[in-house]
């Protein structure tokens, strides 16, 4: 009766040892981010993403998703947030940078995301982005 409750216990602490050492944020289709920050990085972008959404860096501006990425049954998802441009050399008081309403739309597919970012000015939007999670991101900011 004793070997089979030390046995049990022990399947008990492998389950718990195994879901310990599994990633906290799990991005994939039909999943959302509900747990410690996630990095995800790519050419001329950085992201971190945390359970209140994301913070990003690009070259020349920086951003924020103000709502979690839920992504859908296809891997898809769209986040409301800011996008702020940048530029280099000093920022003047008077004028310094605009938050800008942005929609992050997108779409995972395993450790890769597509990355678009819509503004209400077209010419103003960068290009579409992918990223890899894990990777620190290759950004070389305008500063």
């Amino acid at each position: 009766m004793k070997l089979h409750w030390i046995g049990t216990l022990l399947v008990v602490l492998t389950g718990a040892l195994m879901l310990a050492s599994a990633p906290a944020t799990d991005l994939q289709r039909g999943q959302d981010t509900s747990a410690s920050p996630d990095v995800w990085g790519g050419n001329h972008v950085s992201m971190e993403v945390t359970p209140q959404g994301a913070t990003l860096e690009f070259d020349c501006a920086h951003g924020n998703m103000l709502e979690p990425i839920r992504a859908n049954a296809k891997g898809e998802f769209a986040a409301r947030g800011t996008y702020t441009p940048e530029r280099g050399g000093p920022i003047n008081r008077d004028n310094p940078p605009r938050d800008l309403p942005a929609i992050y739309k997108g779409s995972i597919d395993g450790d890769t995301m597509r990355l678009e970012i819509m503004l209400a000015d077209k010419e103003q939007a960068p290009e579409a982005l992918t990223l890899t999670r894990g990777k620190t991101g290759r950004v070389v900011k305008c500063r």
